[in-house]
């Protein structure tokens, strides 16, 4: 079906499954690929134009900058939640009225983070910086110019999953990659051929997202997208402000989890490995880097079978939303048990693609092995978690989409040590992963006893609670 020709047309409500599920999640894992290879690359900038100071001021504030980006997925996830379904069930003048709502919402957020930080920004990171003026100062100009710069942040994010949820995520990730790139060369010229430093790799990002903004208002002007850029629709601003932030709390504490569980992850370290803290440290940061790797494709396809689900399900057509849950919790499955094997069998020869120290290899070989030992499991579990998502149950989809982290993974991470030593520290995440089949046999329980649902997800016509 051609979108471009007919914007009224929705892709999602027909053809086969699952060509439409990998041709749908296919664009925006390769936009998250090259947004992973672009948070490398500024690193190098950084590090090698500037030097190891900037690299640890920018690092400072990514608490903060975590901050910003839980805050922009908190609106635009929960907007795509509303828009999906409300675009399924045909209503345009509602879909139009959730973007223009959770748009309203988001420039509200934009101006809560330039209040905070003039209100405790400075003073934050002087203290997190431990008293070194110098590094405060880089690490202060580095996030004031990503807050007062964040209205650009929450439209971008904000139109992103607009377009994934029009049936567009091609034109999106199409869009994401070339943004992308303009990215990595702003911030070589403003960084390494103007010496711009922290400024520079800020200044490049902000650039960046002008230009995305501006590629997406001439999409909307073009009249080719069922969303305009602003039309009246007899609806107050702020008319789905509680559902959108209901649906996207989720997945906006999931990256505060993250943030949170790395943290006590550092803590740990120090307690219980001493002398070989920096050896530790330094096999766990590509331990991490390998795993953020990973769970981006996996982000792409949940992303994809929430865009699916949400449009099928608000147009009551259970029966393809049934279908797409199952094409998603197979090709998770999969895809864990490949992520689970690759690690098993070939983590040295990865690790030692970073760096040549014996021991550091060793080490990071050892952490990759124990945290996937269970990773078969995130998958369907994520997957699980955005259907809940994608038709409007934003209690079940919390509990899957936290609870590994703050039942389990955070508790975990500081009481298994006692029972195993330092490697508990590791352990925490298999142990998390298994713990949480016991939490979502619960959640289907619950949901099918409330619903009426078989296994707790797959409606049928009179038992689905339309919301």
């Amino acid at each position: 079906m051609d979108t471009s020709s007919n914007p009224g047309a929705n892709p999602y409500l027909s053809g086969p499954i699952a060509p439409l599920f990998f041709k749908t999640a296919a664009p925006i894992v390769l936009l998250m690929l090259v947004s992973g290879l672009f948070t490398v690359v500024d690193a190098i900038f950084l590090g090698v134009y500037v030097g190891p100071r900037a690299l640890a001021a920018v690092t400072l504030v990514f608490p903060l900058f975590m901050a910003l980006n839980a805050l922009a997925t908190l609106v635009s996830s929960g907007m795509a939640s509303i828009l999906a379904r409300r675009l399924g069930a045909g209503d345009h003048a509602g879909a139009q009225s959730a973007v223009q709502s959770a748009t309203a919402l988001a420039m509200l957020a934009a101006l809560g983070l330039m209040a905070f930080y003039l209100a405790a920004g400075r003073p934050l990171i002087g203290w997190l910086s431990g008293g070194d003026a110098a590094l405060a100062a880089m690490a202060s100009t580095y996030i004031a110019l990503l807050f007062f710069g964040s209205p650009l942040q929450f439209l971008i994010s904000t139109q992103g999953d607009t377009l994934r949820s029009e049936g567009r995520p091609g034109t999106m990730a199409l869009i994401g990659v070339l943004v992308t790139l303009a990215n990595i060369g702003f911030n070589f010229v403003f960084i390494a051929l103007l010496g711009w430093g922290v400024a520079g790799s800020a200044i490049g990002t902000l650039a960046a997202q002008l230009l995305a903004l501006v590629a997406v208002v001439v999409l909307r002007l073009s009249g080719r997208t069922p969303i305009r850029l602003w039309e009246r629709t007899g609806k107050p601003l702020t008319e789905a402000w509680r559902r959108t932030l209901a649906l996207g709390l989720p997945s906006s504490l999931s990256l505060i989890g993250i943030s949170l569980s790395t943290a006590c992850i550092l803590v740990s370290v120090k307690a219980w490995f001493g002398t070989d803290y920096d050896l530790t440290i330094a096999a766990y940061g590509i331990a991490s880097r390998l795993l953020t790797f990973v769970f981006l494709p996996l982000m792409g396809l949940n992303f994809a079978c929430q865009s699916i689900v949400g449009n099928n399900y608000g147009a009551a057509i259970y029966e393809r939303s049934n279908r797409t849950l199952v094409v998603g919790l197979v090709t998770g499955l999969f895809y864990g048990l490949i992520v689970q094997a690759v690690f098993l069998f070939a983590a040295g020869p990865i690790a030692a693609l970073f760096v040549d120290d014996p021991e550091t290899i060793a080490a990071t070989t050892h952490i990759v092995r124990i945290i996937t030992a269970a990773y078969v499991v995130v998958a369907p579990v994520m997957v699980l978690a955005g259907y809940f998502q994608a038709i409007g149950k934003a209690v079940s989809a919390g509990v899957m989409s936290l609870g590994r982290t703050y039942f389990f993974n955070i508790p975990l991470i500081f009481l298994l040590p006692f029972l195993f030593g330092s490697q508990g520290i590791w352990m925490a995440a298999p142990s998390s992963d298994l713990a949480m089949l016991g939490l979502v046999a619960a959640v289907l329980w619950f949901h099918g006893r409330r619903t009426g649902a078989r296994w707790g997800v797959f409606h049928q016509e009179a038992a689905a609670v339309m919301r």
